[in-house]
């Protein structure tokens, strides 16, 4: 098949009608074709051409109209696909699920996988799954014990009615690892219902409830869009620059990687010669975001143990 068009004229219409056409553009069948906002433009032109060329075929007229064809340049001119915008990420992949029931061509966490990293004490849903609740006796203490933090997407989210005539909420969050039922009672319910109907990654606190002969589940206390949670990073640090080892390039290259992740922790480098001296030197306006992943490329450089956390 040389472009969408042609691949529409060719298939039998009746095995493809435009709702699986449709389908099949949203899942990325024919993105070797284009974009796939273009061609979701296209789809009406396409089924009229289709159905044209089908039934000339069918006519017998094909032949006939093959033989005052303008040449391959007419040819590449009809067959150009709308200039639209490419669908943006939340979308492509929203209409991936919808169709397929998966995501295929990445996940909406995938961009939140360096800030889970700097988040404490966020678990994945299946790390969440196998462990063990300890038993809710009304303690303080146990409850605390329970408290844990997932981040993910709210899936076939449902609201019902306790015996008590009042609401609550069900359904699940998903993330790259798999899904873990949640339940929403009638307090926390009054105050996240709204919150309950984000289709954007979210980041939910609650409680791990054990269930007798199945999975736990999260009992939830709070939910938050996860582009809006804050990260807490580091307020100051200190790295260790080892010269028996340092070089004049692993030197620029931590300038640059200093530079270039600007934030709020204040710096102090340890110039450390060991049974000879130290100096300790405070960079003049010169602060960091100091995420997971800048202290890691920090001990690449200067070795592991390099950078220590003051506060």
């Amino acid at each position: 098949f040389t472009s969408f068009y042609d691949f529409c004229e060719r298939i039998d219409l009746r095995l493809l009608n435009k709702c699986v056409l449709e389908s099949l553009v949203k899942a990325g069948a024919f993105d070797c074709f284009g974009q796939r906002s273009a061609m979701a433009g296209a789809i009406d032109k396409a089924m009229e051409r289709a159905q044209k060329a089908q039934r000339d075929q069918a006519a017998g007229q094909h032949g006939l109209f093959g033989l005052f064809h303008d040449g391959p340049a007419a040819a590449a001119s009809q067959d150009a696909l709308p200039q639209t915008p490419d669908w943006e990420e939340p979308l492509r992949l929203q209409n991936e699920k919808e169709v397929l029931g998966f995501y295929v061509s990445g996940h909406p966490m995938d961009k939140y996988a360096e800030k889970l990293r700097n988040l404490p004490g966020v678990v994945e849903t299946q790390a969440a799954l196998e462990m063990t609740p300890a038993p809710n006796l009304g303690r303080r203490e146990e409850q605390s014990a329970n408290e844990i933090a997932i981040a993910g997407i709210l899936t076939g989210v449902r609201v019902a009615k306790s015996r008590k005539g009042d609401l609550y909420a069900q359904g699940s969050l998903e993330d790259r690892t798999g899904k873990i039922d949640l339940i929403c009672f009638p307090e926390a319910y009054k105050k996240l219902a709204e919150k309950l109907k984000m289709d954007v990654p979210v980041l939910a606190r609650g409680l791990l409830r054990g269930e007798e002969d199945s999975a736990p589940k999260l009992a939830v206390t709070s939910i938050a869009a996860l582009e809006d949670v804050k990260m807490k990073l580091p307020g100051s640090l200190r790295i260790r620059v080892p010269l028996e080892r340092a070089s004049e390039g692993s030197l620029q290259a931590l300038h640059a990687l200093c530079v270039s992740t600007p934030g709020t922790g204040k710096l102090l480098l340890d110039f450390e010669k060991p049974g000879e001296y130290l100096a300790v030197l405070e960079p003049s306006g010169l602060a960091v975001a100091a995420d997971k992943a800048f202290i890691e490329r920090v001990e690449e450089l200067m070795g592991a143990g390099a950078v220590r956390v003051i506060e």
